[in-house]
C-alpha cells in the first residue's frame, strides 16, 4: 500500500504518514523492504487499543546487526526442542518485566503460563506491547533484566514445556 520514495531512501515524512494511516484504521499490516532495510508494523490484537500499531521493526542486514546479548550464553541453553521453549523479542524496544514500577512481574521463575498469558511488555516509540507466551509449560529463566533494551528475536524468556 506504501509506496516507495523516489529518493530511494525512506522518509521519515512518508514514515508517520503511514503511521496516521494505521491509528485511522486504514491499514491493518504493512511490510517495507529496501536493500538492507525492512520494516513491519502490524496492528495491535484485543489486547490492546485497536488503534495503535502493534509492532514496529527496524533492521539493517543481518550483517549489520550486532549480536544480542543472550547470543553469548550456552548455544544449547537456548536451543529451542520439544522440551524447551524459547519466547523471543518480536521487535526493537524496551523489555518490561511488569505492567507499572508498583505492580507485580507479569511472570517469575518457577510460575506456570499457558498460550495467551502476558509474559512482559516491550516499549517501541513509546507505545507499550504486550508480549503473549504461546507456549505451556513453566518458566525456567528470564534472560533479560527489567527496563533494558531488546533486540529483534532475542531472546526473553526460557520454558520448560509441558
Amino acid at each position: 500500500m506504501a509506496k516507495k520514495p523516489d529518493s530511494g531512501n525512506l522518509k521519515l515524512e512518508a514514515l508517520n504518514e503511514v503511521l496516521n494511516i494505521m491509528q485511522k484504521g486504514e491499514l491493518a499490516e504493512l511490510l517495507y523492504e529496501e536493500k538492507d532495510l525492512k520494516i513491519q508494523m502490524k496492528k495491535a490484537g484485543s489486547m490492546m487499543s485497536t488503534m495503535a500499531p502493534q509492532y514496529v521493526s527496524v533492521q539493517q542486514a543481518p550483517a549489520q546487526q550486532p549480536q544480542p546479548a543472550a547470543a553469548s550464553q550456552e548455544p544449547e541453553k537456548l536451543q529451542e526442542d520439544s522440551k524447551t521453549g524459547i519466547i523471543k523479542s518480536p521487535m526493537v524496544g524496551t523489555f518490561y518485566r511488569s505492567p507499572s514500577p508498583d505492580s507485580p512481574e507479569f511472570v517469575n521463575v518457577g510460575d506456570m503460563i499457558e498460550p495467551g498469558k502476558t509474559v512482559c511488555i516491550i516499549e517501541a516509540m513509546k507505545i507499550m506491547n504486550e508480549i503473549k507466551s504461546e507456549v505451556k509449560g513453566r518458566v525456567k529463566e528470564i534472560l533479560i533484566d527489567n527496563a533494558q533494551a531488546v533486540e529483534f528475536n532475542q531472546p526473553l524468556i526460557i520454558v520448560e514445556k509441558s
